[in-house]
């Protein structure tokens, strides 16, 4: 699409609609034929895994593409689509949505800086160890745990704003409605029952399970903070944009040019490349690399000029 003509409210709807019915019928499909798979050939479990390894990337992908209301044109079947593939993810939708959201609002900021650490803290060692442990697995074990303090939403709340004491945290918690709590409720049972419902399938070895999970934990938590690992934690806005194969840039829905999408929210995955070539867009680092880099640790958060004339 030619830079002058990029409209902002084009949705890619058909080839969403196609790689949301593959990412579900492979899930459902997978769980019947994981069990055959792992007992008949080792390679062949090798191949699934790394099929299962895209499919999770892609799944998140058209869950963030909901987010954003760019899933689908309308937006009671864009919710109601995202909740599906939530589900199959394994947390409910709206809990992805308040926390993509609070993403955007608080980049960089002291709630969203994986691998910044407050500046005077004395439990370093600890905190190094909560962040190896949330990139390698972590989050996405918080993000199908969580679902059950909404089952006693007013008292969780309560505790998360007495243990964190923090503003930001109170207005993320207020943007969960009534009818979202309730919403999240019935999708956290049909995530329970979807996972048990892959275990029982493999309840003679639940070996493949187990493997399968961890894998997805790992890939879900450890991308997650790649795209903006190192940069500016003064900048709101800061974001990498990453360098891939070009057949690979479609394949993960030009996902690699984060910053851009920073800066478009609204636009879908699908203009993305033509907001890179209009503004002169530029790479920092490639992505497999920029992501490995996060094994290198946390950081302390630099002191703002007021931290530091107090000390």
């Amino acid at each position: 699409m030619p830079a002058a003509t990029i409209d902002l409210r084009y949705i890619p709807q058909t080839q969403n609609i196609g790689l949301s019915g593959l990412a579900i019928v492979f899930q459902i499909a997978g769980a019947f034929w994981v069990p055959s798979l792992w007992t008949e050939s080792g390679w062949a479990f090798a191949a699934y895994l790394l099929v299962y390894d895209y499919i999770t990337i892609i799944t998140w992908l058209l869950i963030h593409e909901a987010v954003h209301y760019k899933l689908l044109a309308d937006r009671r079947a864009n919710d109601a689509l995202g909740r599906v593939v939530s589900i199959l993810f394994g947390c409910p939708f709206h809990i992805l949505k308040i926390g993509h959201l609070a993403h955007h609002r608080y980049n960089r900021g002291t709630i969203d800086t994986t691998e910044l650490i407050p500046s005077d803290t004395q439990h370093f060692v600890w905190r190094a160890l909560g962040y190896y442990a949330r990139i390698l697995g972590g989050l996405y074990m918080i993000e199908v745990i969580a679902p059950l303090g909404f089952f006693f939403w007013k008292r969780f709340k309560r505790l998360l704003i007495a243990w964190t004491q923090d503003g930001s945290v109170v207005a993320v918690l207020e943007q969960f409605t009534r009818q979202m709590v309730t919403t999240i409720q019935i999708d956290a049972l049909l995530c329970v029952a979807w996972l048990a419902t892959q275990l029982s399938l493999t309840a003679a070895n639940p070996t493949p399970f187990i493997l399968l999970f961890l894998w997805r934990g790992l890939i879900v938590s450890f991308y997650d903070n790649a795209y903006h690992y190192g940069t500016d934690p003064n900048d709101t806005a800061a974001a990498n944009n990453l360098a891939v194969p070009a057949f690979v840039k479609r394949l993960i829905l030009n996902h690699n040019l984060h910053r851009v999408h920073h800066r478009y929210p609204l636009a879908s995955w699908a203009l993305l490349a033509d907001y890179e070539r209009r503004d002169g867009e530029t790479y920092d680092g490639r992505l497999l690399a920029t992501a490995l880099q996060q094994l290198k640790g946390p950081v302390r958060r630099p002191m703002s000029p007021t931290e530091a004339a107090t000390h």
